[in-house]
């Protein structure tokens, strides 16, 4: 009977550990959240200067951009890199008259709540609208359906920093574990 058992316990766990070796650990051992390669500028009545579905608040005027690109991994590290970033129409149209971007992660929770964190302000090109965001903000456990804002931080007359969006991820998010 002895014997039985060593050779019981020698094959679980010889099973345990050929099990193991076949879970395999994701690529990125961080642990991308959303990476996106492409952004969408905010058009439409719908959305320029009001509040989306997100609880942000539009630009005032609609706003396009030539390329933008980034990701938010699950310790919070956000990279987004905004090239052409200017107003769409207008009197100004082509210009980017913001000096400060900042971005915006905006995630879904268990309870379906929506929680939005941001980035502080990082120096935009005037009148070019480029901008590189790096900075690292506390998300909510679990982050589900992310989506990364950019957009540019005004002061009001009463001296509160308020962010407007200017442009919205097209994003591939992971699982939001």
């Amino acid at each position: 009977m002895r014997v039985w058992r060593r050779f019981l316990v020698a094959g679980i766990g010889a099973l345990s550990l050929l099990g193991a070796g076949t879970i395999g650990v994701p690529a990125d051992e961080g642990g991308t959240v959303i990476s996106f390669q492409s952004m969408t500028g905010i058009t439409g009545d719908a959305l320029v200067g009001k509040v989306n579905d997100r609880g942000l608040t539009g630009g005032g005027i609609p706003w396009r951009l030539s390329s933008g690109t980034g990701s938010v991994d699950r310790d919070g590290h956000v990279s987004a890199k905004v090239t052409g970033l200017v107003l769409a129409a207008g009197k100004f149209e082509g210009i980017n008259p913001v000096g400060t971007f900042a971005a915006v992660v905006s995630c879904r929770t268990t309870a379906q709540h929506i929680v939005n964190v941001q980035t502080a302000g990082f120096p935009a090109t005037v009148p070019g609208g480029d901008s590189t965001i790096t900075g690292t903000v506390d998300l909510p456990h679990p982050c589900t359906i992310p989506e990364v804002f950019v957009g540019g931080l005004f002061t009001t007359p009463t001296g509160q920093v308020v962010f407007r969006w200017f442009a919205v991820s097209n994003g591939d998010f992971a699982d939001g574990s």
